[in-house]
C-alpha cells in the first residue's frame, strides 16, 4: 500500500533512513502515492504559457544542451523586455526530437514538493534540492555521471530504465564512469530509487515519454565546514580579545591562531554542522 507522503519513509528505522549512511542503492517499490506530486500535463502547461525563465529550466539530450539562442525569447514585462523566458514552440521541437527538458530548484516555486524538500532537510544533514525531469520514450537526457550528492529519485509518469554503476572508492561528482559492470533497475510510478554519494548512473525513458522528480542530497564540504567554524569564531567575539594587546601584525596573527585553536576545543560539531548547512540553505532560498 502506497504512502500518501514521504513522511513514513523518514520515519526513524525505515529503510530509507537505514540506507541514507550505505553505500549500497535502494529500491522501493510502490512506495509513495503521486496524489500531489507534478503530472506530465503540468509540465506541458508551464511549456504552452511560456512563463518559464532561466535558471529554472535546462533542455538536454545525451549530455549535450542547445545554445540559449535556440531555447529563449523576450517578453514585454510592465513594458519593459525582459529576456530570459522560454520559446515554447523551439522547445516544444526540441523535445519533439528527443530532448529531456529538466526543471530547476523546483522547491521554489511548487508547494508540495517545497514540503517534501524541507521534510528531507529536517532529516538529513544535507542540503536537499529538487528538480523535475521530462523525457520522450527511447530517450536519456544525460550520459552515464556521477552526482557530488546523494540522490533520491520518484517515478511519477511513465517509466524508466536506470543503468547503475560501480562506485569508485573516493567518488567525485563527473562523467569518468566505468560503465564495464552494471545494474538495471527499471522505475514505475510510485517508485522511489536511491542512490548514495558518487554512485554512477544514466537513466532512459522505455515504452512512453517519463515524469520523474529528483532530490539531491549534498552534505557540507570541508571547505563550508571551514566557514561555519570561522563565523562561529567571529560571533563569539573572540577575534577581537584575542589581537587587542597584540604589538605587531605578526604577534597579532599568532594569537589569533592560538584562539582558534583554543576555540576548537570547544565547538560542538553537530552545531557546526547545523550552520553550515543553515548558511548553504539560507543563500539557495530553502528553510
Amino acid at each position: 500500500m502506497p504512502v500518501s507522503t514521504l513522511t513514513d519513509l523518514l520515519k526513524d528505522g525505515s529503510d530509507l533512513r537505514a540506507a541514507y549512511h550505505g553505500s549500497e542503492p535502494l529500491v522501493l517499490r510502490n512506495a509513495v502515492a503521486l496524489d500531489g506530486l507534478p503530472r506530465i500535463s503540468d509540465i506541458l502547461a508551464l511549456i504552452d504559457g511560456s512563463l518559464l525563465r532561466r535558471p529554472y529550466f535546462s533542455v538536454l539530450q545525451d549530455g549535450l544542451a542547445p545554445s540559449d539562442s535556440e531555447l529563449l525569447a523576450a517578453r514585454t514585462v510592465a513594458g519593459s523586455r525582459v529576456d530570459g523566458f522560454i520559446d515554447s514552440v523551439a522547445v516544444g521541437g526540441q523535445l519533439a526530437n528527443g530532448a529531456t527538458l529538466k526543471l530547476n530548484q523546483v522547491e521554489d516555486w511548487h508547494p508540495f514538493l517545497r514540503d517534501v524538500n524541507d521534510a528531507l532537510n529536517a532529516v538529513f544533514p544535507a542540503e536537499s534540492k529538487a528538480f523535475l525531469f521530462y523525457t520522450p520514450a527511447g530517450k536519456r537526457g544525460m550520459l552515464p555521471h556521477r552526482d557530488g550528492s546523494r540522490v533520491i529519485a520518484i517515478q511519477l509518469e511513465g517509466a524508466k530504465e536506470w543503468h547503475l554503476y560501480d562506485t569508485p572508492p573516493e567518488p567525485a561528482a563527473g562523467l569518468d564512469v566505468d560503465t564495464s559492470k552494471e545494474q538495471v533497475v527499471v522505475m514505475e510510478p510510485g517508485d522511489l530509487l536511491y542512490l548514495p554519494h558518487g554512485t554512477g548512473h544514466a537513466a532512459t525513458a522505455i515504452d512512453s515519454t517519463s515524469l520523474h522528480v529528483t532530490f539531491t542530497l549534498t552534505e557540507p564540504f570541508p571547505s563550508a565546514l571551514v566557514q561555519a567554524y570561522i563565523d562561529e569564531w567571529i560571533a563569539s567575539g573572540r577575534p577581537a580579545r584575542a589581537g587587542r594587546d597584540a604589538g605587531s601584525p605578526l604577534a597579532r596573527a599568532a594569537a589569533l591562531l592560538a584562539d582558534l585553536n583554543d576555540f576548537g576545543s570547544r565547538v560542538d560539531s553537530a552545531a557546526l554542522v547545523d550552520r553550515a548547512l543553515a548558511t548553504a540553505r539560507l543563500r539557495d532560498g530553502s528553510r
